[in-house]
């Protein structure tokens, strides 16, 4: 896996100008990590990019007894993949907003936690328990940002690494140059960023949900 520094002076040798400086890099390449988990368009434009394997991550949270949601973990970052309670039975996970108000309109039943859905930082539930319930929840986190020079690019795949953030950190700072025109550079630099994001997806495993725990 190729660590900070290495992925620096990689983008120091295609974009040598003054602007390019240890900081800006960093910043580009720290950002190239967190879109690319987050999700990018794709090359073809129909769809974002899915989530990293290497970030999935299993955390709890405690209900409230008095309110219909909770926030979040902290490193919470995209798609809840699966909910259960202590006893381990499954909760269902809600892919609309409009569609949990529309069946909780009020949000305020009571009961066992039946169904949930992460929106804006939160996780809804509905019903509200009269004792707090402890839910695990199954999740991509968000990445860690490099700032030693001997660290590594988090959830990245080691053989794409160089290929994805060294090409994504050189758009980056060619956009943000005024000096001159980089479009032949922007470009040049998109193509070998998409063909690297043709393999990433392709490296992913398609996870067409069959698992189903409950009655």
């Amino acid at each position: 896996m190729p660590t900070l520094s290495e992925l620096r002076d990689q983008v120091r040798a295609r974009v040598p100008d003054p602007i390019s400086g240890d900081s800006v890099i960093t910043d580009q390449l720290n950002l190239g990590v967190l879109q690319i988990a987050g999700g990018v368009l794709s090359p073809d434009g129909g769809h974002l990019t899915p989530p990293l394997p290497g970030l999935f991550k299993v955390d709890t949270i405690e209900t409230s007894t008095s309110l219909a949601y909770v926030s979040a973990p902290a490193t919470f970052h995209r798609n809840l993949q699966f909910v259960s309670n202590s006893d381990g039975r499954e909760i269902e996970i809600y892919n609309s907003m409009i569609e949990f108000a529309i069946d909780y309109p009020l949000m305020n039943e009571t009961g066992a936690v039946e169904s949930v859905i992460e929106q804006g930082g939160n996780i809804y539930y509905q019903k509200i328990p009269t004792t707090a319930e402890t839910l695990t929840l199954h999740f991509f986190r968000l990445p860690v940002d490099m700032s030693d020079d001997d660290d590594t690019p988090d959830g990245i795949p080691s053989h794409l690494a160089e290929d994805l953030l060294v090409n994504f950190a050189c758009i980056r700072i060619f956009q943000i140059q005024k000096t001159k025109d980089r479009s032949k550079e922007i470009l040049w630099h998109t193509n070998l960023l998409n063909e690297a994001l043709r393999k990433l997806e392709l490296s992913i495993p398609f996870d067409e949900r069959s698992l189903f725990l409950g009655d």
